[in-house]
């Protein structure tokens, strides 16, 4: 999924933040063509805006949601108004925005982010990355502020339109759109786009990096309350993605494969990592494969 605020308890108690919220749902084949279609999520499109009512069927047509003009209720749905596109529901609006993070890429301070570090590659005066697991693309636009030139994978419609939204309207802020210009949105499985990345040297990114949604929420009551929008479309994940997951980031023959995981959460696909970075509520696992 989605600006938003930095890691706190809610990641320590399981509890999901909302980057990377949205994930693939069935264990790829192996072969792009197999790779299982998702369905959008039930949600509707409201506009009350007469200037932005064709962005709005637009965006409803390639959704496959209704349109209407205010939403009932208890609805979950995608609000267009002129500040931008937002998730809603009760009186409770998501609306993703990159000027949030400006205080943590200033220089000096962005090198200390624990994912800059655990991403960092020697060699590569313009490193790339895939962010395989996109959601709002708060991780892949540290990546970007930090150098890299940053794929981000999302697969879940909903979440990549909020994501599309956020990534032009930061185009328009100079103090963002240097680090925008690096983020490149790809909607769809990333499993299909890591295999193809790694078809050729010349497309193998330098790191894959993959925030899979952490295990267990136990304790949901630490969640906060903007948090219910991106519950309300999340899916569960299947234990076989993980395995899916990192076969296809080994696929893509990168340098270095950066797994964002619980501070005590188990390793990925039960792989252990070459070597790990962590803080407080989380870690990042660090697998070097073999060249």
């Amino acid at each position: 999924m989605t600006g938003r605020l930095r890691v706190d308890e809610a990641e320590a108690s399981g509890g999901r933040p909302t980057e990377g919220a949205f994930r693939m749902a069935a264990p790829a084949s192996g072969q792009a063509e197999d790779a299982p279609c998702m369905a959008a999520p039930a949600i509707m499109v409201a506009c009350g805006n007469d200037a932005r009512r064709a962005e709005a069927d637009a965006l409803a047509a390639r959704l496959g949601a209704p349109l209407v003009d205010r939403a009932e209720s208890g609805t979950l749905h995608l609000r267009v108004t002129g500040e931008g596109l937002a998730l809603a529901r009760d009186g409770m609006e998501l609306r993703p925005d990159f000027a949030e993070l400006l205080p943590r890429i200033k220089q000096g301070v962005i090198q200390r982010e624990m994912l800059v570090k655990a991403a960092r590659v020697k060699g590569v005066d313009r490193p790339r990355a895939v962010d395989a697991t996109a959601g709002l693309g708060e991780d892949g636009f540290l990546l970007a502020a930090s150098g890299f030139d940053v794929t981000l994978c999302e697969a879940d419609p909903v979440i990549a339109a909020l994501l599309a939204d956020a990534l032009e309207r930061a185009a328009h802020n100079p103090a963002l759109a240097p680090v925008v210009a690096r983020m490149h949105l790809v909607e769809g499985d990333s499993r299909v786009t890591l295999m193809g990345l790694g078809e050729t040297p010349d497309t193998c990114p330098d790191v894959v990096y993959l925030d899979p949604m952490f295990p267990g929420r136990t304790k949901s009551a630490a969640v906060k309350k903007k948090f219910q929008l991106i519950h309300g479309l999340e899916r569960p994940t299947d234990p076989l993605d993980e395995d899916d997951l990192l076969r296809a980031a080994l696929a893509a023959r990168p340098r270095k494969i950066v797994i964002k995981r619980p501070i005590k959460g188990p390793h990925l696909a039960g792989v252990k990592p070459s070597h790990s970075i962590a803080g407080k509520a989380v870690r990042y696992d660090c697998i070097i494969p073999p060249r």
